[in-house]
């Protein structure tokens, strides 16, 4: 995905909002995001990024806004404490629903223009 907007992996930090994986790959519990959620904060401060993408739609419900709907909601800015936020669908969701595939190239093409007009250089 990255690729496709010219973006090498090693420009990017990725940091998991949940540091275990739940059993069955189901959605982790509240008590299992909340549990993980002191770490992440503690990445975002030492790391201070001017954008956050989120892949996945637990993710977007607790750092973006509790209504999230990634069907919905893909693609669409909003901006936390001078942060630009969006999210994408997960690469893995993609795999499953091909068809989702044009829709997120849009969403890659905004993150895109957003990194040029907001960032200098990335890491």
């Amino acid at each position: 995905m990255l690729s496709l907007i010219e973006l090498d992996r090693t420009g990017v930090y990725i940091a998991n909002m949940v540091k275990c994986r739940p059993p069955g790959n189901r959605d982790p519990l509240n008590v299992e995001q909340e549990a993980c959620m002191g770490y992440l904060r503690n990445q975002v401060a030492l790391i201070r990024p001017k954008i956050i993408v989120c892949l996945w739609r637990i993710a977007a419900m607790k750092l973006i806004r509790e209504d999230f709907k990634i069907s919905r909601d893909h693609g669409t800015w909003t901006q936390k404490a001078g942060v630009h936020m969006m999210a994408l669908y997960h690469p893995a969701a993609l795999l499953r629903d091909p068809r989702r595939r044009p829709e997120t190239f849009v969403d890659l093409k905004s993150l895109q223009a957003k990194i040029r007009e907001t960032c200098s250089h990335t890491y």
